[in-house]
């Protein structure tokens, strides 16, 4: 696996001399001698993170990650601060400014290790829930690949969830992750046949058998999952156990469609 990218930017060669000592044996290492061939060198480089010193004579530090989060293309990248003050509205200018953290002089080795470390971890988490997010989306898309009526219908319930969610005073990480969700209620249909699915007339008593059994099918993918989208809300969200969760995800309110054949005795039952 390649080594991560990481530029310096820093008008003292001292600095980047230090530098490069401290992170060259776990980073491919990018160096910029000032504020403007920093910035070239982002877009050369593409690094994952920037330690940027503060104090430069072209251009500080501030207005370097102003210019950097202001390109959609590259505002997405940590931008650690290296300063010699600790001074609080020094600080509240870099945070403002973009900046998720500070490294302060003289360095020491194992903090910039450290730091450098954790920032690209939380990185790394950001594309790995971007990717699960993105196969989240793929998933429940081809559970109605060949669906053609309902292929809207799974987004208009993820609507509906959160602004339910919302409604029952959930936060919105909670609403956030059952939106997620929603759109997986009907996934089960992959496994049910083109013919039953595209018929444009009445079902046949065997064929609702067939279409009813898609909670199951749609269960038996996801019941080795812990992930929290694919079993409730989320953090502190009152939920059902798991399985009932899943299982119940695509019955009706009469309780028609219930994976567990309980259709008769909920339909006769008055709301």
């Amino acid at each position: 696996m390649s080594r991560p990218r990481v530029l310096i930017i820093d008008d003292e060669p001292s600095n980047l001399g230090l530098l490069r000592q401290i992170l060259k044996e776990e980073y491919n290492l990018f160096f910029a001698k000032g504020g403007e061939e920093g910035l070239a060198a982002v877009g050369r480089h593409e690094p994952a993170l920037i330690l940027l010193d503060v104090r430069m004579p072209d251009m500080d530090g501030y207005e370097v990650c102003r210019r950097l989060k202001a390109d959609p293309a590259h505002a997405g990248i940590p931008v650690l601060f290296i300063t010699a003050s600790d001074n609080a509205d020094s600080e509240s200018q870099g945070f403002e400014a973009g900046g998720v953290d500070y490294i302060y002089k003289p360095v020491c080795p194992s903090t910039v290790r450290a730091r450098v470390r954790n920032h690209l971890s939380l990185v790394r988490l950001d594309q790995l829930e971007c990717s699960y997010r993105t196969a989240i989306v793929m998933l429940s898309e081809a559970g109605h690949y060949n669906d053609t009526d309902t292929g809207v219908h799974i987004w208009r319930m993820a609507a509906y969830a959160r602004a339910l969610a919302d409604a029952a005073g959930w936060s919105p990480e909670q609403s956030d992750l059952l939106g997620l969700a929603a759109p997986m209620h009907d996934m089960g249909k992959i496994g049910i046949p083109d013919h039953i699915l595209k018929k444009p007339g009445p079902l046949t008593e065997e064929e609702w058998i067939i279409m009813r059994s898609h909670p199951r099918i749609g269960y038996e993918i996801l019941r080795r999952s812990d992930a929290p989208h694919l079993s409730h809300g989320g953090g502190d969200c009152p939920a059902p156990p798991r399985e009932m969760g899943r299982l119940r995800l695509s019955r009706r309110r009469d309780r028609r469609g219930d994976p567990r054949g309980v259709a008769d005795r909920g339909h006769r039952r008055r709301l």
